[in-house]
């Protein structure tokens, strides 16, 4: 189960465990597997990010959404895949 926080921000929704997607280097070169997904929210600026996270739940990539729907549609979209999004309480 992801960490409440990551980078400094509270995680509102993660995924489970499952292949996201990768991240190479300019000489195509991978260098970061996704492995898990966060909605965050900073308590000090607007909108929400969607981290794409490592096995280690380390942020390999994030993302500046308006909204946690626009979050989870571009997770989708970016996975090609339906994903079930896990409120974190």
């Amino acid at each position: 189960m992801l960490p409440n926080i990551l980078d400094g921000a509270k995680v509102l929704f993660f995924s489970s465990k499952d292949d996201y997607g990768i991240m190479c280097d300019t000489e195509c070169n991978v260098v970061a597997h996704f492995k898990y997904l966060a909605i965050c929210k900073y308590d000090d600026r607007e909108g929400y990010y969607l981290f794409k996270c490592n096995e280690e739940y380390e942020v390999e990539s994030d993302f500046l959404c308006d909204s946690i729907e626009m979050c989870m549609s571009i997770a989708s979209n970016s996975c090609n895949k339906e994903i079930i999004w896990i409120e974190n309480k």
